[in-house]
């Protein structure tokens, strides 16, 4: 049995509750995690086949926390548990229904910069080049498949998708969709929508599915969208066993299509739900929750739940305002400084920023007192040319049809093939109806001289990798090595890049990788019994790994993240700078009291970041547009309490009571704290 009187009873009654629908409403910090595992360790000891459970959440890493918990609680019953992302679990779905869903069944996914060039090639068919940010097309194309919306019937549902231009978006939508299937690849949207196409279109594969999977929990429930919604009500229709766990206080990701109006969705569909509040607030001090009440009160229509905790504190939250970015960021390296002194770590200090260009002049200012610090964002590690390369050619040899991985790697390194060359090709494909690979292995194309040399070269070497064995995670390290040599991907990069730094690091992460993947192959072997390398592939794909350490080798160093990238962790101590109008709230979101509601959110979160000390600030003045441009507070700032939130000038004049010898030793206490912490941030 799994023992549950650790928990409140709020906690035990969601645990307990296995039967029929159940909506838990779980505030920021109340155990959510640990009621979701114990749910499942609960229902495996009352007897519900583990294989018969899903829980899905929105991260890896959540996924793989949460599995790990189980098995702590249910030991290798919890291997038997499908704990996944909605993606991988939408991915197991279409590879195991490739044919009922009309994909080939050997379809690969398009990453974000394949899916970027297929959206400029279409723009380019057009003749619309230059007229469009690709990446925002690409976003109305994903907010149209989140609406599970193809091209033909986009128009119908103008209101719906709120599109600016849907005539526009039509056309570009239906080339960019035409090119996914040349190339026999799916995008990320793509993961959903055509699940969601294959249950509602056949009954059988539904029925099928439903009398494997009896119950389901889903995690974050409030950043689903459309589509993720009529999944779930889809497979959970028969048994009506589902459980979702969420805060519409924590919606943040409207921008990728998850809908705040998810839960009260949840409630029509399944009139009978059972709600559980959990209110108690493990991580936050009580002054903290305070301030974060009162702000989110102010937003209408939401769900109502007062957090509060037992943890009782003095630590009055700061509110600095500075002249401009500069002083603002000046101020944080002094105060982070500060909190060495006191006993804090790097790692204990996380840095928040509504936008990723105020990150700069923090970094200069912590540089300048030499504190390690780490930027979380940016490119993903998977869009990094050295790993596509890689994992592109690893395709090539399970898959020599994979048309997004010939074009990638056809002339890298370089062979010597030019445009005209690959036109040839394609127009090959086009005339016979085969693949790229196949064209080249028949010369269909009619290629002579130089141009047939390389690409005949390039036939053997694929042909010859493809038998290389890969059964087990030692042989996929060992092929990896060996793709790496045959094809002097590491060669390529020594020529091609100058810069030593950017050499050094483009080598280590490429020969990093076929360790990696028997890492990630073991994992495999170990959660399912046996290795598959497209749904490797696939994982790899939809990964949020690896997260690297710093520049330094370690990992002590302060945090520095958006709001958004913040959401579901925790800090001792938290920085929120930048709290103006124009920048929280953000400027696109005055035009709409549900876009003011979404930035009060987001400010929610960010002060639910902070366990203990909670720092906020704003600047006066912003160079922004190469220029200083005046800036107001924020007016979540008037929303405040005005207890427990304390100025500068008014953290000086309480410190201004403290005696002389008081004042002593809390510096000599300082000083020791902070020569330890320095010494184990830069070992």
């Amino acid at each position: 049995m799994v023992d549950i009187s650790g928990l409140n009873k709020e906690q035990k009654l969601s645990v307990e509750t296995i039967q029929g629908p159940l909506m838990i409403l779980a505030g920021a910090g109340t155990g959510k995690t640990r009621v979701i595992t114990y749910r499942i360790g609960h229902m495996i000891t009352r007897g519900v086949p583990a294989e018969a459970i899903v829980a899905l959440t929105f991260t890896n890493k959540a996924a793989r926390e949460m599995k790990e918990r189980v098995k702590d609680l249910v030991g290798d019953a919890a291997k038997q548990v499908t704990v996944g992302t909605f993606h991988s679990f939408c991915i197991r779905i279409l590879r195991r229904f490739s044919k009922e869903a009309e994909l080939d069944k050997f379809f690969s996914l398009a990453g974000t910069s394949d899916q970027i060039d297929l959206v400029r090639r279409s723009l380019d068919e057009k003749g619309w080049s230059g007229l469009y940010k690709p990446e925002e097309i690409l976003t109305r194309i994903s907010n149209a498949k989140n609406a599970l919306l193809s091209p033909e019937n986009i128009l119908e549902a103008d209101q719906k998708l709120d599109d600016p231009d849907p005539n526009f978006l039509q056309a570009v939508y239906h080339i960019y969709e035409r090119q996914l299937t040349l190339n026999r690849v799916i995008d990320f949207d793509d993961c959903i929508l055509k699940v969601a196409k294959l249950l509602s279109n056949r009954p059988d594969v539904l029925e099928l599915i439903q009398e494997e999977l009896t119950h389901f929990l889903v995690d974050e429930f409030q950043d689903t969208n459309f589509a993720q919604l009529k999944i779930l009500e889809l497979l959970a229709a028969r048994h009506r066993n589902i459980c979702v766990v969420g805060d519409d206080d924590q919606s943040i990701y409207s921008w990728r299509g998850a809908m705040v109006e998810t839960l009260d969705r949840f409630e029509s569909i399944f009139p009978e739900v059972k709600l559980v509040k959990l209110e108690q607030n493990y991580r936050c001090t009580d002054l903290i929750l305070n301030a974060a009440n009162e702000v989110i009160r102010n937003n209408s229509g939401r769900k109502d739940k007062t957090l509060w905790s037992t943890n009782k504190s003095e630590e009055y939250i700061s509110l600095a305002s500075k002249q401009d970015d500069t002083e603002e960021a000046k101020w944080i390296a002094e105060k982070c400084f500060g909190l060495l002194g006191r006993g804090y770590k790097l790692k204990d200090i996380g840095i928040l920023y509504r936008a990723n260009a105020q990150a700069r002049s923090i970094e200069i200012a912590l540089r300048e007192r030499n504190l390690g610090y780490k930027v979380f964002g940016g490119s993903s590690f998977f869009e990094r040319k050295e790993v596509k390369d890689f994992l592109a050619y690893l395709k090539m040899t399970v898959d020599p049809s994979d048309r997004m991985s010939f074009f990638r790697i056809i002339n890298t390194p370089s062979r010597g093939i030019g445009i005209k060359t690959l036109e040839k090709i394609e127009a090959a494909c086009k005339e016979f109806g085969k693949s790229p690979f196949e064209v080249l292995q028949e010369n269909l194309a009619g290629l002579t001289g130089k141009s047939l040399e390389s690409t005949k070269t390039f036939v053997d070497q694929i042909e010859s990798g493809s038998t290389w064995p890969i059964s087990t995670p030692e042989e996929m390290e060992k092929t990896g090595n060996e793709l790496i040599s045959l094809f002097g991907l590491d060669k390529d990069i020594k020529q091609k890049t100058s810069h030593e730094g950017a050499r050094k690091r483009k080598l280590e992460s490429l020969h990093r990788l076929p360790s990696w993947i028997r890492g990630l192959a073991e994992n495999q072997l170990e959660d399912k019994g046996d290795l598959n390398i497209l749904d490797l592939l696939d994982r790899l794909m939809l990964s949020d790994e690896p997260k690297e350490k710093d520049e330094l080798g370690n990992d002590n160093y302060i945090s520095l993240m958006t709001i958004h990238a913040s959401k579901g962790l925790e800090f001792p101590a938290v920085f929120v700078c930048g709290i103006e109008d124009d920048l929280l709230p953000h400027k696109n979101s005055f035009e709409t009291p549900h876009g003011l509601s979404e930035e009060r959110r987001l400010f929610y979160v960010a002060l639910t970041r902070a366990k203990f000390k909670l720092h906020l600030s704003y600047a006066r003045e912003r160079f922004s547009s190469f220029q200083k441009q005046s800036r107001k507070p924020s007016r979540f700032l008037k929303e405040l309490p005005e207890t427990g939130v304390i100025t500068d000038a008014q953290a000086s004049q309480l410190r201004g009571f403290e005696t002389e010898a008081q004042r002593k030793e809390k510096s000599m206490g300082r000083l020791s704290s902070l020569r330890q912490s320095l010494k184990e941030g830069f070992k």
